[in-house]
């Protein structure tokens, strides 16, 4: 009896680590990436030619109205670089323009 209770346990216990560690696995780092801002349109930064889409809510906006042609960034992208869906989640102006 006590054989088949040790049994239930560890794999219940086996089964609470795997779906506690899921998440872990299957979130990616951010992507960031550094350039200079060639363009910045209403809802677009455009850093060494590439257009990339800002996210409408958060700080981001702010972020994008600040910005200057010109200006050395750093952006966080919310997906994969090249992906429709991607956006831009983040954006930091370097020292020293």
């Amino acid at each position: 009896m006590k054989q088949s209770a040790y049994r239930f346990i560890g794999a219940a216990g086996a089964l609470a680590m795997a779906l506690h560690m899921a998440p872990a696995f299957s979130s990616r780092p951010p992507v960031i990436l550094s350039g200079t801002v060639t363009a910045v349109e209403a809802r677009t930064v455009v850093v060494d030619g590439v257009s990339y889409p800002v996210q409408l809510q958060g700080s981001v906006l702010g972020e994008l109205a600040q910005l200057h042609v010109g200006d050395r960034v750093q952006l966080v992208l919310n997906g994969p670089r090249g992906a429709a869906a991607t956006q831009v989640s983040s954006i930091h102006v370097h020292a020293g323009r």
